[in-house]
């Protein structure tokens, strides 16, 4: 964060501000500590198949129902919570902990945290379009995360919408409402000493998450990527139908 010493101890003030779960993932990578990933939580023994399904609903899955760290189960939340506890953890740097916010967890309102990630530099505009602009933004090597809440507005929302140029090419923007987290705080995996690369909140770090509608989420990007010739692409969930968008929306 610009201007103050660059610690956990301000970004998980950060989080708990907006209500967020502060997820810690390994220095200079993007994988969760192995503390609160499956084997770390349950041993042996994590919950099976149908009592996910009870407790979680198909939304929070892929192809395959069992549990991971982007599921919120009581047992892993108590050991992040037992995680931060840590004595001095607050002062520890980006070489001892990342942090990040997964959009599978729940806040303290009752939303779940969502993000508009821009992968190619000439889309950034988007960030200062309705209704973005007043998103926090999270930076690293390239590109930029705008951070917010989502209502959901009672819709299903695709957990990974990606918007490319080509069907097969890298995404220019993608929608995460689901199954993926996104660093706040820590190195980029490229990251090397004589060249340091973080991760950090550069724009609005001072306000509150706003929370979204879907229907405004989805027309606004929806909109951008018609003006720039982006074609909708799958991520996660069924595909969508490039002749008929105005039914995601």
């Amino acid at each position: 964060m610009t201007g103050d010493p660059y610690l956990a101890g301000p970004v998980l003030d950060w989080c708990e501000k907006n209500g967020l779960v502060p997820v810690p993932c390994r220095p200079g990578s993007k994988v969760p500590v192995g503390a609160i990933s499956s084997r770390g939580v349950y041993g042996g023994s994590p919950p099976g198949p149908a009592a996910l399904l009870a407790a979680y609903g198909r939304d929070r899955f892929g192809a395959a129902v069992r549990d991971s760290f982007h599921l919120p189960t009581p047992e892993r939340l108590e050991r992040i919570a037992r995680f931060w506890q840590t004595p001095g953890v607050r002062l520890w740097g980006p070489e001892t902990v990342s942090i990040s916010v997964d959009m599978n967890y729940p806040t303290a309102d009752g939303f779940r945290a969502s993000c508009l990630d821009i992968d190619d530099d000439a889309c950034l505009p988007l960030l200062e379009r309705p209704p973005f602009e007043g998103c926090p933004v999270v930076a690293g090597r390239h590109g930029a995360k705008a951070l917010f809440k989502l209502d959901r507005e009672g819709a299903q929302t695709r957990a990974i919408t990606q918007f490319a140029a080509s069907p097969r090419g890298s995404p220019a923007i993608e929608l995460f409402t689901g199954s993926k987290h996104a660093l706040v705080f820590g190195l980029h995996p490229s990251s090397r000493p004589d060249a340091p690369v973080t991760y950090r909140i550069v724009r609005h770090r001072d306000r509150p998450l706003p929370v979204l509608g879907w229907s405004a989420v989805s027309a606004a990007a929806l909109g951008f990527a018609r003006e720039r010739d982006l074609l909708v692409r799958k991520g996660a969930g069924p595909d969508l139908d490039q002749a008929g968008l105005e039914r995601w929306i």
